[in-house]
Order: structure tokens, then sequence, then C-alpha cells
């Protein structure tokens, strides 16, 4: 079989657990000498379990009293098996019912009830407490085998426990070494010649030795000098094993329990907020409801929290609900987590991170609760219309980065757009738009031969990659026609106003035949020969045979290229004067002075006092 796992332990207080983890492992579980003093286990101690095949286990025993909820709560995070510990003289306690909520809420996989104390009750309180326990565990969402009845003080029933692990270990699904590197930190501590070690539950991935390494999420780098997995040292860590790991280059100051281990460089989520599926127990207090205070485990971290419902969440119901933290954590899609009142502390409810990194207003899909990733994709991109970063996917979808990019390939609906995934809909939508500001610019300017490019991209109100793609969509089908910085339907024919091309026509001889002293369109509709000069100007301007110097008044080509040689021959020798330019083309102030202040917008001269010099 070979391979790692994590056996986690739940149950009240002095129901046997820690000797238990000793029975099957051999190794004493009270390290702490409060601990020793006080017959309780107050934090989190390892053992390894060796099983038939190779596998290894890592037994994680952890306190049953009430104190230390958060404390088991971190133990059990990353569990693959849970031995959930009912002793046969007491039965269930308050402790027993909160752990098995833990369990339940954080999804351990599988479980498997273990009635300790055998020696302490009678055959048939024994037999009477197996059913009780059967069928409480009947419905959970955790996988329970029959329970199992042991006694450390006789050695009953250890083997045939031993053997149901065995037999379920067999089923847990390996974790992927493909997947990123995560490590959620539950304990810190330092070591002489080794330095800063950290240790953990490897979530998923690996880190080798001198890999670059992250500490979450206060940012602190450090590179890892030793890797040590169930006592034995290793130069690669493995996905699912106890893993203690030596840093360099980085002291215990900011490294607690709740920081997390990542490879250096993985973007990965530090979020002050994440949008859930809460599930209220059936026992919680009171409702959630907007801005209801609560304590958020998840993985080793606990955090305070107000959460903002869609709709205020009963007991015994669930919802959508956003949380917002007051420190920062590391979440990724998927993640499973526990709610625990704020006062009296207690745990009232669960639930699982729909969406770890949300837009600040975000579209509440019903695909972002579907098994499915494709759906989860498309329901993420729904709140998402610039699209998601290719690097991002692997955290919001919660998986490794080779499957996310395969689920984005084979959504339908979904499109790649350089380094990010877009949704198809999106593009329509901003093609749709597209087509109705074109087709409103053609009634409102029927001579126009279209609306300017850049006009169209502004008014659509999309992100920029997203607006290229629907135009260029758009081409392609032959929906829409691009041509002089403007874009057009494929039948619109301009309406020439004011005569048609005879009209345009007559307008720029007119316009050329003045030379450097044109007539502005008023003097000429004065003469009554010509009619509706602002659209045939601007029909001929767009044409590019006319150019408005001033509001009302256009020049011919021929007239300004005069003008320009005119300033280009005087400016070899410096300074153009106003007045030596007026003489040299025999035009007036009235004229000379927008032609100037046009030559400076087109680039050509730059002001400099009363004069001109040419640009450059």
């Amino acid at each position: 079989m070979g391979g790692y796992l994590i056996i986690g332990l739940a149950g009240h207080i002095d129901h046997g657990k820690s000797a238990l983890v000793t029975a099957l492992t051999g190794r004493p579980m009270d390290r702490l000498a409060e601990e020793r003093r006080r017959g309780i286990t107050i934090d989190l101690n390892f053992a390894p379990l060796v099983l038939a095949g190779g596998t290894v286990a890592g037994v994680v025993d952890v306190p049953g009293h009430e104190d230390f909820v958060r404390t088991m709560a971190a133990g059990a995070s990353g569990a693959d098996l849970a031995l959930f510990v009912i002793a046969a003289d007491e039965g269930w306690k308050p402790q027993t019912h909160e752990h098995l909520a833990v369990l339940e809420y954080i999804r351990v996989p599988l479980g498997i009830p273990v009635i300790t104390k055998a020696d302490l009750a009678s055959d048939a309180r024994i037999t009477l407490l197996s059913a009780e326990v059967a069928d409480r565990l009947r419905s959970s969402p955790v996988a329970f085998a029959p329970p199992s009845v042991v006694s450390i003080r006789t050695g009953q029933g250890l083997d045939a426990l031993r053997g149901v692990i065995e037999s379920l270990a067999r089923k847990i699904v390996a974790r992927r070494v493909q997947d990123l590197f995560r490590l959620p930190i539950d304990r810190v501590f330092s070591v002489a010649g080794v330095g800063t070690v950290v240790t953990g539950t490897a979530w998923s991935g690996t880190v080798a030795v001198g890999d670059a390494v992250t500490v979450l999420p206060g940012r602190l780098a450090a590179r890892v000098r030793s890797i040590e997995e169930h006592g034995k040292s290793r130069s690669r860590s493995e996905p699912g094993a106890r893993t203690a790991v030596g840093l360099a280059g980085i002291s215990r100051e900011g490294i607690t329990r709740g920081t997390v281990l990542v490879s250096e460089g993985e973007p990965w989520p530090v979020t002050t907020a994440f949008d859930a599926m809460l599930a209220l127990s059936q026992e919680a207090p009171r409702p959630l409801n907007t801005q209801s205070r609560v304590r958020v485990l998840m993985g080793t971290a606990e955090v305070m929290a107000r959460v903002h419902p869609r709709v205020n969440i009963p007991p015994g119901s669930d919802g959508g609900a956003r949380l917002v933290l007051e420190q920062p954590v590391v979440a990724r899609g998927g993640d499973r987590f526990v709610v625990r009142s704020y006062s009296p502390v207690t745990t009232i409810g669960g639930g699982v991170v729909l969406d770890p990194d949300p837009p600040r207003r975000s579209v509440w899909s019903p695909l972002l609760l579907e098994v499915e990733p494709e759906a989860r994709l498309l329901g993420l991109l729904a709140r998402r219309p610039e699209g998601i970063d290719s690097r991002a996917l692997p955290f919001l979808l919660g998986v490794p980065p080779v499957e996310a990019s395969a689920v984005a390939a084979r959504t339908r609906d979904v499109r790649p757009l350089d380094h990010r995934w877009v949704a198809d809909s999106a593009v329509r939508t901003a093609g749709e738009g597209a087509i109705r500001l074109v087709r409103a610019h053609h009634a409102s300017h029927p001579e126009s031969r279209g609306i300017p490019l850049e006009t169209l991209r502004r008014s659509l109100r999309a992100p920029e990659a997203i607006v290229e793609m629907a135009i260029g969509d758009l081409v392609a089908a032959g929906q829409l026609r691009i041509g002089e910085g403007a874009a057009s339907l494929p039948e619109f024919v301009p309406l020439i106003p004011g005569g048609g091309e005879a009209g345009v026509a007559r307008l720029v001889r007119l316009v050329e035949e003045a030379g450097l002293m044109p007539p502005t369109l008023s003097e000429l509709a004065a003469g009554g020969n010509l009619r509706d000069l602002e659209g045939v100007a601007r029909v001929a301007t767009a044409r590019g045979m006319l150019t408005a110097v001033e509001r009302d008044r256009y020049y011919g080509g021929r007239a300004l290229d005069r003008f320009t040689l005119a300033l280009r021959e005087l400016g070899q020798n410096g300074s153009i004067s106003p007045a030596t330019l007026r003489d040299r083309l025999g035009i007036s102030r009235k004229y000379l002075i927008p032609l100037l202040e046009w030559a400076d917008r087109e680039g050509i001269t730059v002001r400099v006092g009363d004069g001109r010099r040419l640009k450059g």
C-alpha cells in the first residue's frame, strides 16, 4: 500500500484518547509537563503508526476539554480518518457532541467510532451504547465504520481496531503530488543547529530542501533547510504526511499556529473576506444575521469575523454568506471551516468556501454550489466580467493547476484570452452593446461614416480585452465594418446632406478657391447657394478633404500645405515672428492667429513668447 495518511482523534475529555494512541503506537502522548501534572492533553501531540503494506499514519492526539476545542479543530484539519472516542462508562458527553460537529463541518472523509474503557462497563451496557452510537452516526456526512470496542487495560479489541484502520486506509485517495504546496502550521519552535522549525500536516503538494518558501499571511520569506516526516529526514516532503520543516533566514517572530507555509511565488489568496455556503446547527441559540460576530476555525487558524448572509440563516438551515474577517487568512475554493459563537463560545455551524477572493460586489450564482468544477467556473466568471487570471484559477476552483487548465479548456462558453479565461457570455454582451451603439450612431449621424472606434470602445464600459475580442468577433462574422478609424454596420451607406456628392464637391471647391482666407460656414450659408452646410462639412472632414481650423471655418489641403511650408522656411532661421509670417502670406491676424494655434495643436510649432519656433 505505502504512502501517508493522517488519523485525528476526537472525543470528550478523559475518555481515553491519549491512552488509545499510546496503545496503538507505543508512544507516550503527554509531552508537556503541565499535561503530565494535570493528566489531560492541552496541546496537539503526534505519533507515527506503521500499518501493513508500509503505510505510515500520523496520529494526532487532541485535547478534549471544552477550553481547547479550537486546538482540537486545528489537529483534526487535514485528517484522512478520525477515531471518534466514547468511553463505555460515561457515553455521550457535551464535548462528544461538539467534537463530532467539528469532524462533520470540516468533512473528515472517514471515521471509526471507538468505545474505550470496555473493562469498566457491562456487556449489556456496551451493546446498548454501540447501538446508540451507530444510530447517531448513521446520518453523518462522515463515513463512519461500525463501532469498535476496546480496553487499553486488557488489550481487548486493539488488534481488531488496527485491522479496521488498515482496511479503511486502503480506501483513502492519495493526495496529489502535482498540486500546490500548502502546510498549515500548528507548531513553531527553535532547535539548536537547525533554527526555526514549523510543523503541520502537508495538505497538498511537496517542497524540497533548498526551496524558497513563504509564511503567509505575513509574507515572511525563508529557505527550506531540512525536512523530517515521522522522525525520518527527507529531501522532499510528501502530501498528507506529518511534516517538520527547518527554515533558514527567518526567526520565530511572526510565525504562529494559524499561519501557512507555501512555495514562494505562488499567488495564494490572503483574504479578509470570502463567500461561503454556511450551515447553522439546529442547536444554535439564535439565527445568523447581518453583522453577527463569530469565530471562524479554518485549518489551524482561528479568526473573528462578521457574517453577512444573503438572507438570515435560522438554526438548522444553511445559506450563502460573506464572512468579513478581522484578520487575514489563507483560503482556497472548497476549504471547509467551523463556526463558533462569540459568547458563550460553542460550535454552532460550519461551511465551505465558494469564493476565497470575491469581488466587492458579486453576483450569487447557483452554479457556485455545483460539485462539477466546470459549473463552478461559470459561477466564478459570472462575478468577474474581466475574466480570471490563469494563475488564480487553481485557488478559486480548489484543484491542481494542470486540472484547472483542463477544466477551463473543456468548459463550454469559456475561452482563453491572453493569460486569462473569460466567459463567452461577457464577450457576447459586449458585442451586442457594440451593435446597439453603432446602430444608434447611424440614426443620429446619418451623414457620418460610423462611430469613432475609440468612442465605441469607451462607451461599452467593459474591460479592454473583452471589448477588443467582441469587436474582433463581430468583424470576423461580418456583422461590423472597421475603416478609417470608425465602426459601421456592413449595410450602412452614409447619407450625404446638402445636395449629396455635388454639395460636398461645391463646398470643397469654394473653400479651396479661398486659399488662406476662407469664409465661415455662416458666411457661405448667407449666400444661399448651399444647404445643411454643417452636415456637408462633417462629411468632407471625415473624408480628409477639409480641415476644421476653427469651429466654423474650414481650410483646404493646398492652403494648409502652403501655410506649413512658410512656417518651415521661416523657422530655419530660429524664431518665427507673426508679423513676418503675415507679410509673407498676405493675410490678416483674423486668419493668422487661428492658423498658428492649429500648427501648435498639430505639433508643427511651439509657442515661445509672442512668436513660434519649429518643434524639434
